[in-house]
């Protein structure tokens, strides 16, 4: 039987390698499609990524302003910010060192190496003038850490909740990119509105899997269908929430109930997975999105009330390092 302190911190590894892998992604994407922006579109794209990430108002806070250097760095290496890249590793490696039995000697090297070395760089000389060349090391890090767990780690209860805390950091993340995108997308027009939509399935690694699904459309329709619910694309909403639903199932098997974790995600992707999209763009979108993010963060929160700690002790907030209102585990 796994200890319920190192279920605890495979979770928070998985969700904050992953967290900092798509804080690079949208860090890259973001500076490298306002090369020639103009600046008030620069201001709109800095202050949307920030949102993405739920950190618009802890950056406030700081009173720098809107500008492409303090919110890189902020995102970067911000000792103060536990949502960024820096922060997000160091947690994570520390989450792994404390669950070091159960995790194989190739990824605790992989995850450590990877900690060290971002470590040894110069975060800030490579923010001003090599940050495509940083972003991409972040990314290939964090990839190759789950590629060595994927390769060296058993399918067992470690392994579970390991993934869990991935997919459920992908697909809160997946829905709070799309939220935050589509009022200005449906708005930029036919040229604003395909340079949009484009950035946005890049910054979710899927302009190449899109084309390939639906060759030249840029119709919002799909869009948004391919980000929700696409069966084969590993960050679309669904495809994380049926992982989940995996996970879980493996670690109640042989239980005659569904414990509540089962059944807030069983309600979560069924109302997803029968969605018409169509029918959905002709309603109102954002208050969709509300409620599907606030399904996952439910079915994290009975996660950790089933698997973590007791219902006296338990505080949602505290369960997310990246909330506003929340200081890093």
């Amino acid at each position: 039987m796994m200890l319920a302190r190192h279920a605890e911190s495979l979770f928070w590894a998985g969700r904050q390698i992953e967290r900092a892998e798509d804080t690079a992604r949208m860090l890259d994407v973001t500076y490298h499609g306002l090369l020639e922006a103009m600046p008030w579109e620069a201001d709109r794209a800095w202050k949307d990524l920030l949102k993405v990430l739920w950190l618009e108002r802890p950056f406030a806070e700081l009173e720098q302003g809107i500008r492409a250097g303090t919110v890189s760095e902020f995102l970067v290496f911000d000792p103060g910010n536990p949502g960024s890249i820096v922060s997000a590793v160091t947690s994570a490696r520390e989450n792994a060192r404390a669950a070091r039995e159960l995790i194989s000697s190739e990824l605790w090297e992989t995850i450590n190496s990877f900690h060290l070395e971002l470590r040894s760089r110069n975060l800030r000389a490579d923010v001003e003038a090599r940050p495509h060349e940083l972003y991409g090391f972040v990314k290939r890090s964090c990839q190759a850490i789950s590629g060595v767990a994927v390769e060296t780690m058993p399918r067992d209860d470690g392994w579970r909740f390991l993934s869990l805390g991935r997919m459920l950091e992908r697909a809160e993340m997946t829905c709070r990119l799309l939220d935050v995108r589509y009022t200005q997308l449906v708005t930029a027009g036919a040229t604003g509105g395909f340079y949009h939509w484009l950035q946005t399935l890049k910054s979710a690694s899927g302009s190449e899997a899109f084309r390939r699904r639906y060759r030249a459309s840029m119709d919002p329709a799909d869009v948004v269908e391919f980000l929700l619910l696409s069966r084969t694309f590993p960050r679309s909403v669904l495809f994380c929430l049926q992982s989940v639903e995996n996970d879980l199932n493996r670690l109640e098997a042989g239980s005659a109930v569904l414990a509540r974790p089962q059944r807030i995600l069983g309600r979560t992707r069924s109302d997803l997975e029968f969605l018409d999209t169509h029918e959905l763009l002709q309603g109102d979108l954002h208050v969709f999105l509300d409620q599907l993010l606030s399904g996952v963060r439910q079915v994290a929160e009975a996660v950790a009330l089933q698997y973590f700690r007791s219902a006296q002790e338990h505080d949602f907030h505290a369960l997310d390092p990246y909330h506003p209102a929340t200081e890093l585990r």
